[in-house]
């Protein structure tokens, strides 16, 4: 066999062994962020070294830097990348990867012994890991109360599905002794399943809970309803256990939001705490606003027919119901 020939058949297998790597390849790759002593970081990309060079140096956060070759090391089938700063890393922070990859699945091992996975996608050419998701504390117990409290007060006041609850609830209560305790009903409910829930002591599947929180605002649309016909509902006689029973559901709900936003082990009842407080601030500031309109609305004493005056009530009741069935029809596909 001639030296030309062995070079070919070399190339040959050369490249058959390369397009077997990359045919194999599904576009993510798997990856460790590990939290040392003294605010030391390393950044770990499984990547061989035929494929070392897809991986470029990361955009770190503000007030960190590489402590060795921006470019990464390759140590065995891994490329590390090693930073620090005079912090730590925080929920706030982002570390951004400009790499051709599909996504990313990270583990992060963080310097308490908690350990975090999430898999992130690659969005406009880039991977970006969030510290939040991959639950990095908040930095000063200040921080993490404010953070949890303005997100408390956002979701809430994003929820239109909970804000139409509390709306529903606001239609059919009389008199400012049975609204307090109808909302402080509901208040001590979502707290309850919210705590629960957060500490892993009551666990259910997002679907059934976004289910039944639909239901319960097709419920009381039902109520209102019937009211409007002279038949007095469960939720006129006694609102404060509609609200109370309703309120576990919809604190379930509160707590797959808190969840998906990510909480570090050591903040779990700070966040909990100021999470809460911002829902309650949220829930009264709606209320508040609903009873200003109200009594604007009353002092105008304007002649509306009562086709109109009608006309919410099955806003209500029809948006209601069109998200039970959407969700329904998800609930089933799940399956």
């Amino acid at each position: 066999m001639t030296q030309a020939v062995q070079s070919w058949m070399l190339a040959i297998a050369l490249f058959f062994v390369t397009a077997s790597v990359f045919a194999h390849d599904i576009g993510v790759s798997k990856a460790e962020l590990v939290e040392g002593s003294n605010n030391q970081y390393q950044l770990r990309v499984h990547a061989p070294a035929m494929m070392a060079a897809r991986f470029s140096s990361p955009q770190l956060p503000e007030d960190f830097e590489f402590t060795a070759n921006p470019r990464g090391s390759q140590q065995g089938q891994w490329k590390v990348f090693e930073f620090s700063a005079e912090r730590a890393l925080r929920a706030g922070d982002e570390i951004r990867l400009a790499w051709e990859r599909d996504g990313l699945m990270v583990t992060t091992y963080w310097g308490d012994g908690s350990q975090v996975s999430r898999l992130f996608k690659n969005q406009a050419g880039a991977i970006t890991l969030s510290m939040a998701q991959l639950k990095a504390s908040s930095g000063s117990w200040q921080d993490a109360a404010q953070r949890y409290l303005f997100l408390g007060v956002e979701h809430i006041l994003l929820g239109v599905d909970h804000l139409l609850f509390v709306l529903g609830l606001l239609w059919i209560v009389r008199g400012s002794a049975a609204l307090v305790k109808t909302i402080t009903a509901f208040t001590l409910a979502h707290s309850i399943t919210l705590g629960l829930a957060t500490f892993d002591y009551l666990t259910l599947r997002s679907a059934p809970v976004e289910t039944c929180i639909a239901l319960s605002i097709v419920f009381l649309a039902v109520e209102i309803m019937r009211a409007r016909e002279g038949q007095t509902g469960l939720t006129h006689r006694y609102p404060w256990v509609v609200a109370f029973a309703f309120g576990l559901l919809h604190g379930l709900g509160f707590a797959g939001a808190l969840s998906e936003i990510g909480l570090a082990q050591s903040e779990i009842p700070l966040a909990l705490l100021f999470f809460n407080v911002g829902v309650e601030l949220g829930q009264l500031i709606f209320v508040f606003t609903v009873l200003v309109v109200a009594l604007f609305g009353r002092k105008l004493n304007l002649a509306i027919p009562n086709h109109i005056r009608v006309l919410p009530v099955y806003c209500l009741g029809g948006l209601s119901a069109y998200w039970l069935l959407t969700r329904v029809a998800l609930l089933g596909s799940s399956v």
